[in-house]
């Protein structure tokens, strides 16, 4: 599958920074990147400028972002997560640990009380996959919702009987906001587990 980088030109590398959610639908400010293959083109993009720039940290970013995707070269192309990650240690860049969270993964096990909210934060690395999972032990409704530094979201879901997790790749290493809140009426005890 051949792209052109002029056929990217629309990205600007603002929309690496956010992400779609995995297993429900994204909050509407990331629609850029919650498209299909918003992913996929963000990093084709940041990787094809930072390349043309000489700038190893975003190739090692977009690389890590591409490789995250799933997304493999067509048939006779390059691998461009490869390249960049090759061109990246050239000019000095290493590739960072394979966690999401920058402690390891953890789990958390905790109780919401009726109309109330927890509050945890977490910090995750840039260029790998942050996945936070939510699991509501017994009866009720919980709202998951992550959110940055500056209070951007970068996901929320409702989750009832099934766990639902949120995953998305930090530009940036920086912690993030995690939010359970209860929207029944009796305490809601719960699993939480973070990569």
């Amino acid at each position: 599958m051949a792209m052109r980088a002029s056929t990217l030109s629309g990205l600007t590398l603002m929309a690496i920074g956010f992400s779609a959610c995995a297993s429900h639908e994204p909050v509407p400010a990331l629609a850029s990147v919650a498209e299909p293959d918003g992913q996929i083109l963000a990093a084709l993009d940041m990787g094809l400028r930072a390349e043309a720039a000489g700038d190893g940290q975003a190739l090692l970013a977009a690389a890590t972002l591409l490789e995250a995707s799933g997304a493999e070269p067509g048939e006779g192309e390059p691998d461009l997560a490869v390249r960049w990650q090759a061109r990246a240690a050239e000019l000095g860049e290493t590739i960072p640990p394979t966690r999401g969270r920058i402690a390891g993964p953890a789990y958390r096990n905790g109780i919401v009380g009726a109309g109330e909210a927890a509050f945890l934060r977490d910090s995750f690395h840039s260029g790998r996959t942050a996945r936070v999972s939510l699991q509501a032990r017994g009866a009720g409704t919980l709202r998951l919702s992550i959110r940055r530094e500056g209070g951007d979201a970068v996901c929320e879901a409702v989750v009832t009987t099934a766990p639902v997790s949120c995953q998305w790749v930090p530009v940036w290493s920086e912690p993030f906001t995690i939010e359970i809140v209860n929207l029944t009426g009796g305490q809601v005890p719960y699993y939480l587990i973070t990569n």
